[in-house]
């Protein structure tokens, strides 16, 4: 176990922002001098003025009439067309700001300790003050669920608000409200968020996004204190404000194919290589060198933009898993309707970090075939992936001279033209299913090389690698901990009783042996013992240092992650405080700061030492349903 003076000096030197989407934007947000506020921001909404709006509202005008039937609004229907349908959030008897994210507030170009103490700032976050200019609206889509297509889905609790672009950097975030009331997709639901589910979205949100791995954002979070949901109990009930650059799903491409929409289709995919992508000459730019690796690609030729946009989809999904995997992240829900186009992680229901490496390990209840459980992972989303190209098969199947034809383009496929539209689609498919695994595979492993301090080898991954991961399963150490305590030790000039010394800092203090299975102190220490020796060896061939490997694998291994049990105690420490949000903010400044524990704060130190201890047996792996 490390202390808490430990953890804050484990960090030499000041983290570099590294592959992309990082903990670069982080405190101390106090000497940040914006002078934007997200009251003066210019609001766009790019989704509502490109994209078909729900025929049965199709302008704001009919949104605003007072005579629309209210029911067109709040109860759930079928949309025979459209992407979206304007709508303004419930209004409820009574709202209570909770608290914002600093990281996302300076990732908007604002200045979080002034924004935070703005009114407006506050009641448009919680849904208690809406503009109308660009309108609201609720977005359309359909899904794949557990493997089985469910129909038509949407925002059935969300409520899109606008975009706005960071003036500094030129970022485009969409805003959207979760928990703001009943849609037209809300379908036997209430339209509600518990507390409970908010909270925890709220943090993981962040969380992910300081470790590095790409996710959606939550900019702020507001309790509803006298709005309650029955979920097997009656709980109270919050509004989360989330960010994204997009909220197209894959399953907001099964919608279309669901309708037999081509056109619809033709725009949904046109939107998002303009408007998602920025353009047909961003798409695979960042993937040319795997892409140009395919002998299947290199047959078909020339691709099109449509080729384009779904190769760039399954190298950004086939990233994702790889980060959800390399940091023991588990969503425990993939289906189609939560997996983002961008790769990023979404929809946080019954997610976890998982306490220790088990494969089989799935935190959702409802999981019982274990279809995302660690292991699964990579073939769940593959799944998706497959469904996206089934949506898209036409504009897969015709390549870049066939969608050039006037007849294509009116009316689709002519008789003559199935078959090879067919063959190419099925190239098409073959070649992203041989990208997905070597890219997943590759970026993976290169991963858990970072993490471990060395530049990855061919032969890493049946070799130290596999020695890890049986490591980490037999042992039951805590998995994110392991690398953290293994980049501090000293191993490049010891030798053998030096390195059985070193295998016992690795038992935690409060670690509870299982006579009857033989899981025992002596046990660990050996399979520790023994991966060390091989990892010893491995450094000597990298010949690199300990200062080195420390200053390496310190840019990639987070300090404090989120776990389930410590979320736990977070909400109720929030519920039963009348909405302190004390341990909330604590909980927040070390996951936003993950990296750099001296900015965690010197408030409830106690407190933050009880979350940095190995915990006990019964709070490790613990698993949530699907109710939120």
């Amino acid at each position: 176990m490390l202390s808490r003076d430990s953890y804050k000096s484990v960090i030499v030197g000041s983290p570099s922002r590294r592959l992309g989407q990082l903990y670069s934007h982080i405190y101390p947000y106090s000497r940040m001098q914006s002078t934007y506020t997200l009251q003066k921001l210019k609001k766009t909404s790019s989704f509502t003025e490109t994209l078909a709006p729900d025929p049965e509202i199709p302008n704001v005008d009919i949104a605003k009439n007072p005579d629309t039937p209210q029911s067109l609004f709040h109860s759930a229907r079928i949309l025979k067309s459209g992407a979206f349908t304007w709508l303004l959030p419930e209004k409820r008897k009574e709202y209570k700001y909770l608290t914002a994210s600093h990281p996302a507030l300076a990732d908007l170009g604002l200045d979080p300790e002034r924004e935070t103490k703005s009114d407006y700032f506050r009641m448009i976050v919680g849904g208690q003050k809406v503009e109308t200019d660009p309108f609201p609206y609720s977005q359309a889509y359909a899904g794949y669920q557990f493997g089985t297509f469910a129909g038509q889905l949407g925002d059935g609790r969300v409520v899109n608000l606008f975009e706005v672009t960071n003036p500094n950097t030129g970022k485009v975030y969409e805003l959207q409200l979760k928990g703001a009331g009943k849609t037209p997709f809300s379908r036997f639901a209430d339209g509600k968020a518990v507390l409970r589910s908010s909270i925890r979205e709220f943090v993981v949100s962040e969380s992910l996004n300081a470790i590095g791995i790409p996710s959606t954002r939550a900019l702020a979070i507001t309790a509803l204190p006298k709005t309650y949901a029955q979920r097997g109990t009656t709980e109270g009930c919050a509004i989360v404000c989330r960010m994204a650059p997009s909220w197209i799903r894959v399953g907001t491409f099964d919608l279309y194919r669901y309708r037999n929409d081509r056109q619809g289709l033709i725009a949904l995919a046109d939107y998002a290589i303009d408007h998602v992508f920025h353009g047909e000459k961003n798409l695979c730019k960042n993937f040319k060198s795997i892409l140009g690796k395919s002998e299947i690609l290199q047959q078909l030729g020339t691709l099109s933009k449509y080729d384009k946009l779904y190769l760039e989809i399954v190298c950004r999904n086939a990233e994702a898993v790889s980060y959800w995997q390399a940091y023991g992240f588990l969503n425990g829900v993939l289906n189609t309707d939560n997996t983002s186009i961008l790769g990023l992680a979404m929809d946080f229901g019954p997610f976890s970090f998982m306490d220790y490496f088990e494969p089989s390990y799935t935190p959702n209840t409802d999981d019982v075939n274990e279809r995302y459980s660690f292991r699964s992972m990579p073939s769940a989303i593959w799944f998706n992936m497959v469904k996206l190209a089934e949506d898209l098969v036409e504009l897969l199947g015709a390549g870049p001279e066939l969608l050039k034809d006037p007849f294509f383009q009116e009316k689709g496929l002519k008789q003559e033209w199935i078959k090879s539209v067919g063959m190419r689609t099925n190239k098409m498919v073959q070649a992203a299913a041989d990208i997905f695994e070597s890219y997943y595979m590759n970026f993976y492993m290169t991963l858990l090389c970072k993490r471990l301090g060395i530049s990855m080898k061919s032969r890493d991954q049946d070799g130290i690698l596999l020695l890890l991961f049986e490591t980490l399963q037999k042992s039951k150490l805590d998995y994110n901990g392991f690398f953290v305590l293994l980049q501090k030790q000293p191993l490049c000039k010891t030798n053998d009783s030096e390195i059985s010394n070193i295998s016992a800092k690795f038992i935690p203090d409060n670690f509870e042996e299982d006579q009857t299975s033989g899981y025992t102190k002596s046990m660990v220490k050996g399979i520790i013992e023994r991966f060390l020796i091989a990892f010893k060896k491995r450094l000597v061939e990298e010949d690199i240092t300990d200062s080195e490997r420390l200053r390496r694998a310190e840019k990639y291994n987070p300090l404090f992650i989120p776990k389930n049990w410590i979320l736990n105690e977070v909400i109720d420490f929030t519920q039963k405080n009348n909405y302190d949000s004390s341990y909330l903010d604590k909980l927040m400044k070390m996951c936003c700061n993950t990296y750099e524990p001296e900015k965690w704060g010197d408030e409830l130190g106690a407190l933050e030492q009880h979350w940095l201890d190995d915990n006990k047996k019964e709070k490790q792996m613990l698993q949530c349903s699907c109710s939120s």
